[in-house]
Order: C-alpha cells, then structure tokens, then sequence
C-alpha cells in the first residue's frame, strides 16, 4: 500500500451530487484498524473509493452512480408492470 501524504486535495461528491474539494489532514483510524479512511480538516471522515484526484474524475463518478441508479429504477418500473398485469389478469378472471 502507497503511503498517503498530508495535507492533501481530493475531490468527494456531496450527497447532492455537487463535487467539492476538501483538504485532507490526516488519516482515519477506527477500532479495526482499517486504513482506508481520511480525515478532512473540518474533522469528516472519507473513504478512500470515495476521494477523487480532480474535478472531472468525481463527475465521471457521480455520473456512473446516477447510470446504476437509472437502471435500478428500469428493473423496479419492470417489476411492478409485470404485478400489474398480474392484477389485471386476476381482476379480468374474476368477473
């Protein structure tokens, strides 16, 4: 494993998609000794597959995020069409 150094620029996406460079002051230990989290110097902790190195490579990210969103949505909208015709047919069979 590379040794991080700091502080350091990275890039995160916010919960709103919006990506943000935070500064990173130090890494983040928890009690299973897992070394792949940072600490920012506003004291939030970031995993390691969630820092970017620019801009552009946390919008790529965001937009692959937002594509298996998108398909999740697809196979969901395709379950609950086939219970509806489901529904339709036992409504159908009943009268």
């Amino acid at each position: 494993m590379a040794e991080r150094k700091y502080p350091r620029q990275a890039w995160v996406l916010m919960p709103s998609f919006k990506p943000a460079e935070v500064t990173l002051k130090k890494p983040y230990g928890s009690f299973c000794g897992s070394e792949d989290w940072d600490l920012t110097e506003k004291g939030k902790p970031y995993h390691k597959d969630s820092l970017y190195l620019s801009k552009s490579a946390a919008i790529a990210a965001g937009r692959e995020q937002v594509e298996q969103q998108r398909a999740d949505i697809a196979k969901r909208q395709e379950k609950m069409n086939k219970r509806i015709a489901a529904l339709d047919k036992a409504e159908k069979d009943a009268s």
